[in-house]
């Protein structure tokens, strides 16, 4: 029986070993590396940022050396020039470096005759909020020595994305949100408790697994039209997705929600940075201009009504434009100056679509409008 007892023993410690000489070593291996390599492994289109958490890698594809959406510029400004620098989130990237609405409001302001020459330097990153750029404000865009600061709000998400306490890291090319008050560093990198290379497989499956299902819905609805070879129009994300993006920022203009203070410490959060920003920017003698953004259910009453279709919700308890009130009156409680493009995108929305299909940004016709409407707010500015 010992001889039995022992032979089983060691046909399960070499089973056990080659486990882990064959598994656990190698996945430990890749943990080591993805954390300790990450600088020299990963050069995707975001790298960790000790201050925001992340920011657009440094001439990523149309980006400069801060990683903005623009070409480079000298940071003193030549002698008689006005700069506008414009801070905002993903709305300063659709379109493009040539298409978005501050390129189209740098040719526009550029063609006013007997003005100096103005540039429009466009300062946003994808995912953020106001409170993180204001540390972008700090951080890098006040070394260009604007005479003008815009900030873009906008109202889809501004709001519901500013917990005071998350942070959202980038490391291997995975973004993480964390709370700030627990962040742990090791060498100045971001000390992840959990494993980065299922993190790292799990976010890049989700992307994976909607792109199909965006598609496959794709496929379907041309189908449904006699044209498979030649779908029509292909949105970003599938119906579904697509409006459980919009129900979720429409929660904010909820009146029961609001009421009952679910985003309140958000709202104090924004507040806060505005207010900070209004004062930064004052020290310096620089001017300052919220524009607010609208969100397409603000505008197209179809998708906000087959939000309140699809999800069985009473319109009685919903203020769409809720977001820009709330802001509109903190701002003119502060004596800032705003920008409201709701009423503009909503009357020329009759006519024709501004948001790409199934996105949840501008299209052309969008970011030409943004920029009008900056433009004509912005023409009779005091150029000095």
């Amino acid at each position: 029986m010992s001889n039995q007892t022992d032979q089983k023993f060691k046909k399960f410690l070499r089973g056990f070993l080659l486990l882990f000489c064959w598994v656990v070593v190698p996945l430990v291996t890749v943990e080591i590396a993805m954390i300790f390599l990450e600088p020299y492994l990963f050069k995707g289109f975001y790298q960790y940022d000790p201050d925001i958490g992340f920011r657009v890698r440094s001439n990523a594809p149309e980006a400069n050396q801060f990683g903005f959406n623009d070409r480079e510029y000298p940071l003193q400004k030549a002698p008689g020039t006005f700069r506008i620098l414009i801070v905002g989130d993903s709305f300063n990237w659709a379109g493009g470096r040539d298409g978005n609405y501050t390129a189209l409001l740098s040719r526009k302001l550029n063609s006013i005759p007997a003005k100096p020459q103005v540039e429009v330097i466009n300062g946003g990153y994808p995912m953020t909020h106001t409170g993180e750029q204001l540390i972008i404000l700090r951080k890098y865009g006040l070394q260009y020595n604007p005479n003008l600061v815009v900030l873009g709000f906008f109202a889809g998400n501004d709001f519901a994305d500013a917990d005071p306490y998350r942070k959202r890291i980038v490391v291997n090319d995975t973004y993480i949100d964390i709370d700030k008050r627990r962040e742990m560093k090791v060498f100045g990198y971001p000390l992840v408790l959990r494993s980065r290379l299922l993190l790292f497989v799990a976010q890049k499956y989700k992307i994976f697994r909607e792109m199909l299902k965006t598609k496959a819905v794709t496929a379907q609805e041309a189908q449904q039209q006699g044209t498979v070879q030649q779908p029509q129009r292909q949105g970003t994300f599938s119906e579904e997705v697509f409006l459980s993006i919009e129900a979720s920022r429409m929660d904010f203009c909820n009146l029961n929600t609001f009421r009952q203070g679910k985003y309140r410490a958000n709202i104090d959060y924004i507040f806060k940075s505005i207010t900070e920003m209004a004062r930064l920017l004052k020290a310096r003698n620089i001017s300052f201009v919220v524009a607010i953004f609208p969100d397409e259910f603000q505008v197209n009453e179809r998708l906000a009504q087959d939000v309140f279709t699809k999800f069985k919700l009473n319109r009685n308890d919903y203020q769409l434009d809720l977001t820009q009130r709330v802001l509109k009156e903190f701002l003119k409680s502060q004596d800032i100056p705003y920008i409201d493009m709701l009423p503009r995108f909503k009357q020329v929305s009759e006519e024709k679509s501004l948001y790409i299909f199934r996105d949840t940004h501008w299209n052309e016709a969008g970011n030409q409008l943004a920029a009008d409407i900056l433009y004509e707010h912005l023409s009779d500015f005091k150029w000095r």
